[in-house]
C-alpha cells in the first residue's frame, strides 16, 4: 500500500474480527515505529502490551470507575458520563490487544516522539489490514501507580498513546475534512 493511501484511507477502527493479532507482529510495528523523528536521538519510549480481553475488560471497569469519581474535574469527558455509568461499554471496545506507547519525562520532547512513532505504528498497522484507535480515556488509568508497579514502569514514564488494535472487518469510509487554517504573515 502506498503511504498517501494510508495516510487518506486510515480511520480508527473499533470493531475487529476474531482472527488473533500476533505478539510478534505487534513488536514489528514497534519497531518499525522506532524509525519515527526524535529530537536529539534520545529514542525516549517504552511499551507495554496486553493481549487479554477479559483483563482489558478489567481495566476498562477501573478507568471508568475513577473518571465517574473525578467527572467534576474532568469537564472533557462530562459529555460522555453516560457511556462511562453503563456497565457494558468498554473504553477499549472489547478489543483484545492494546499497545501503550510511554514517554521519558526526563526528555524535553517525549511527547512529540512518542506521537511521530505512535502514528508510525497506526499507519504501518493500516497497510497490514489492522485497525488502531487512540484511547484518550485510559490515560489516567495506565499513569496509575497500581499499574505502573504491576508492569514495572518507571516513575519517569508516563503514557503518550494508548492504542487498541487488531484486523478489521471492514474499512470505514473517510469524513470530509475542513480545509486546513493557514495562518500567514501580515501584509
Amino acid at each position: 500500500m502506498e503511504v498517501l493511501d494510508c495516510i487518506q484511507g486510515r480511520r480508527s477502527v473499533r470493531k475487529f474480527s476474531d482472527k488473533k493479532l500476533e505478539y510478534n507482529t505487534i513488536v514489528d510495528l514497534i519497531k518499525i515505529g522506532t524509525y519515527a523523528p526524535t529530537a536529539q536521538m534520545r529514542e525516549p519510549w517504552g511499551f507495554v502490551v496486553i493481549q487479554d480481553k477479559e483483563e482489558l475488560k478489567r481495566l476498562s471497569d477501573i478507568a471508568k470507575l475513577d473518571i465517574l469519581e473525578r467527572i467534576d474535574e474532568l469537564p472533557q469527558f462530562k459529555a460522555y458520563e453516560k457511556f462511562f455509568s453503563d456497565p457494558e461499554f468498554n473504553i477499549f471496545y472489547g478489543a483484545e490487544n492494546i499497545l501503550i506507547v510511554y514517554g521519558d519525562t526526563t526528555t524535553r520532547w517525549y511527547k512529540e516522539d512518542c506521537s511521530a512513532l505512535a502514528e508510525n505504528i497506526i499507519l504501518a498497522a493500516f497497510s497490514q489490514n489492522i485497525g488502531t484507535c487512540w484511547i484518550g480515556f485510559a490515560k489516567d488509568l495506565f499513569d496509575s501507580k497500581q499499574f505502573k508497579d504491576t508492569y514495572n514502569i518507571e516513575e519517569k514514564y508516563e503514557s503518550v498513546a494508548v492504542l487498541i488494535m487488531g484486523y478489521m472487518t471492514y474499512v470505514p469510509n473517510p469524513p470530509k475534512r475542513r480545509e486546513p487554517i493557514i495562518f500567514s504573515r501580515g501584509k
